[in-house]
């Protein structure tokens, strides 16, 4: 099985060999508030297709339908901005065909922790708690999560 199946957390080391494994990530990024954010439509989003909202908090978790991925420039944005997660609905953060995968590159040097393939469907937007820890896997560039969300 590969750590990249359902819902997942990805480490520096997924995009740049020699760095961080999930199992030396710090956990903090992956516990507290959180905001569940619609992002509509399909295809790519840039910096100025993102909702206002998801710009003043630090764990934005993006609920598409698995239908959207961010631009270089929105991950960019968003690490801009103060925040330190980035979550999604859709199986990666990037294009399906992305050989150097440029939004995990953009969110993963500045710090900013990744969560994809969230279970986001039955989730409203607003802010929740969110609790979504990777296991301690210390050779392997990604862990499965059982992530959960408690209303605020």
């Amino acid at each position: 099985m590969s750590a990249h199946l359902g819902s997942h957390a990805d480490a520096p080391s997924h995009v740049f060999p020699g760095e961080s494994t999930i199992g030396r990530v710090p956990l903090e990024a992956y516990i507290g508030a959180a905001r569940v954010v619609d992002l509509p439509g399909r295809g790519e989003i840039g910096p100025d297709d993102l909702p206002e909202k998801s710009l003043r908090v630090k764990r934005i978790l993006f609920r598409s339908l698995g239908r959207t991925f961010l631009s270089p420039l929105a991950a960019l944005r968003l690490a801009d901005t103060g925040t330190i997660l980035v979550g999604t609905d859709a199986p990666s953060i990037d294009p399906a065909d992305a050989e150097d995968l440029p939004a995990h590159r953009a969110l993963l040097s500045r710090g900013v922790a990744l969560l994809e393939d969230l279970a986001l469907e039955a989730i409203e937007e607003g802010t929740y708690q969110l609790v979504a820890l990777p296991l301690r896997l210390d050779a392997l560039d990604a862990s499965p999560v059982r992530a959960i969300l408690i209303r605020d």
